[in-house]
């Protein structure tokens, strides 16, 4: 049996059993990165010739059986779709050809749908551009087929072929894929970065929605987001897997366009003062005594038999109430709320400062007041302060400034150490990572040091979108070496994720020639040539006990012994401490010591 009939015969195998695996890829919303819908793709049984979709659907058009395996791959991704009960559109690729034959099936994907319980408003349509299509009358009157059932039309692939603008004008898609050869290295191509930006105008004028495929970076998905794309789509936001499934959280981090880290002192808890509630039928004249004798008093909140918070009463208000002609006689015995400013601000005590501030700077009311009500679990807890919302900011800001790194912006040695202080005196468990770039100078030496920037900005917001921003903090000491701080979780899983994807991406920062070779020949320190293979990451890990660490000198001491056993090993690798106390026979090693570049 010659090689081709092995492969129609395997193929025909594989179309009588049904042994087909449908895989889901994640279209993740740029705005806030959550998911709007899952593309379907397909492979072949693992341990098969055909397993590789290319050879799969090349050996089906080769023996004219590309319908029937296409219908296939439709009727058992929509039913594992199905399934897994998930939110979304499901996007099925459809060959435009097919469309045009007379014998195409006419409703199957519809009974498809049907079988499976899913709406038809769910379903996108995905035509490729790649295929290119003559009978354009007969392909439009198809694809309005489609739209008749309620589907939606995506075109896939934009740029890849050389009717994409006609295509698009004539179909009038409801969604235009890019094609991922312009949003490779988008953000240092200003060609395909134009080609982009032009294509989302182009979208917004003809209501088109806009999705970028083939997203691979952090660099690749902020470009994207800042050129206006809704959707993006690529092995950064999520690989094809046989589970339909997201990381909203991780998503939603890899989105995040600042780089600060933490503020020093972003508790609410500093700008309320705990004064006491009146209620609500308190009558206005006790409320203008408690002004009389307190003159630093600026205002009460006013609450229901509850505790429920229903107002604010500003001693402004009293005067202005009591000052006309007759006012207070028409409002010393009248409840206190008919003094009162109504819809207050009203927010929780656990939000954060930056929230609070964000929610201030949204409020459109320009008559608001100076001051807002803070609840706990919706009751009355004290009343806050805008204007100490505002000089808490401020000197936050100045605060980071001052001992942030300059580069990545990230926390620097004195808010480390003080943290791993509090952390010690408060007796908390936690454990500590120190990260380094292993041969990080030569890199720097051979690719200049603005390169070499990128790689380190890289390697920060790898670590920020793999960690808990709630919980775990994360420190830039100096050069290429970073500290994080886990209060909880599973630090080993982590470190080796930010290990893996730093493995990945640090390659796109490489000439092709230095990735076939592996790394590059350079002068040494000492003038000799020698070889310096890719960059790779040493991470050391100590779990500090509290009541034998004193200080963050000691953690320093257990962190950096961890991280010179990781340096040990070749290439990447992670060194785990299982001493919880430093070995005082042995030199400290300070995280305050300027960073190696080694």
């Amino acid at each position: 049996m010659g090689l081709s009939d092995f492969h129609r015969t395997e193929l025909e195998r594989i179309l009588a059993h049904k042994l087909l695996t449908p895989l889901f890829q994640p279209l993740v919303a740029l705005s806030d990165g959550s998911v709007w819908g899952y593309e379907a793709l397909i492979r072949g049984p693992s341990d098969s010739a055909l397993h590789s979709p290319i050879l799969l659907f090349k050996t089906a058009q080769a023996f004219d059986l590309l319908e029937q395996l296409e219908l296939l791959c439709r009727q058992i991704s929509i039913n594992a779709f199905a399934a897994a009960g998930v939110d979304g559109l499901l996007f099925l690729n459809v060959n435009p050809l097919l469309l045009l034959t007379s014998d195409h099936p006419s409703g199957l994907t519809k009974k498809y749908i049907q079988q499976a319980g899913l709406e038809p408003d769910r379903i996108v349509i995905e035509l490729s551009e790649q295929f290119q299509v003559e009978d354009t009358g007969l392909f439009i009157s198809a694809v309005k087929h489609y739209r008749d059932f309620g589907f939606k039309i995506a075109i896939d692939d934009l740029g890849s072929g050389f009717s994409g603008l006609k295509l698009w004008s004539e179909l009038q898609p409801d969604i235009v894929k890019i094609d991922r050869y312009f949003i490779d290295q988008l953000h240092l191509d200003p060609i395909k970065k134009a080609f982009v930006k032009n294509i989302i105008e182009l979208a917004k004028n003809t209501q088109s929605v806009i999705v970028a495929e083939g997203i691979e970076t952090s660099e690749e998905l902020l470009t994207c987001k800042e050129l206006g794309a809704d959707f993006g789509q690529g092995y950064l936001l999520g690989r094809p897997d046989a589970r339909v499934k997201y990381d909203a959280l991780q998503l939603a981090q890899l989105l995040r366009t600042d780089t600060k880290g933490p503020a020093l002192n972003d508790a609410l808890e500093s700008v309320i003062s705990r004064t006491a509630a009146v209620a609500d039928n308190t009558p206005a004249q006790q409320v203008a005594d408690l002004f009389r004798a307190d003159k630093n008093l600026p205002c009460v909140a006013v609450v229901n038999r509850d505790n429920f918070p229903v107002g604010i009463v500003s001693r402004s208000m009293i005067n202005e109430r009591f000052s006309h002609q007759f006012g207070r006689a028409l409002y010393e015995k009248k409840p206190v709320k008919h003094c009162m400013e109504q819809a207050p601000l009203i927010v929780d005590k656990q939000l954060s400062l930056d929230k609070v501030s964000a929610i201030l700077t949204a409020e459109t009311d320009e008559e608001a007041g100076l001051f807002f009500i803070v609840t706990d679990k919706g009751k009355y807890y004290g009343i806050g302060s805008v204007r100490k919302v505002l000089k808490q900011l401020s000197e936050n800001k100045i605060q980071l400034a001052r001992y942030a790194n300059p580069l990545t912006l990230l926390p620097g040695n004195v808010p480390i150490n003080t943290r791993i202080d509090q952390l010690l005196k408060h007796n908390l468990a936690f454990t500590v990572a120190y990260i380094d770039i292993d041969n990080f100078k030569p890199y720097n030496d051979q690719y200049g040091y603005s390169k070499g920037d990128l790689v380190i900005e890289l390697l920060a917001q790898i670590i920020q979108s793999a960690v808990d921003p709630t919980q775990d903090f994360v420190g830039h000491i100096g050069g290429d070496d970073f500290i994080v701080l886990f209060a909880a979780g599973r630090p080993q899983d982590v470190a080796e994720r930010i290990v893996a994807e730093f493995d990945q991406r640090v390659r796109h920062y490489y000439l092709a020639q230095h990735l076939a070779d592996n790394g590059f020949s350079a002068k040494d320190r000492l003038g000799a040539e020698s070889f310096y293979p890719l960059l790779s990451l040493s991470v050391g890990l100590a779990q500090p006990d509290p009541a034998l660490c004193t200080s963050h000198h000691d953690v320093s001491a257990l962190a950096s012994a961890a991280k010179l056993q990781a340096k040990k090993l070749q290439g990447s690798a992670i060194f785990s401490n299982k001493r919880r106390a430093p070995d005082t026979t042995t030199p400290l090693y300070g995280l305050s010591a300027q960073a190696d570049l080694a």
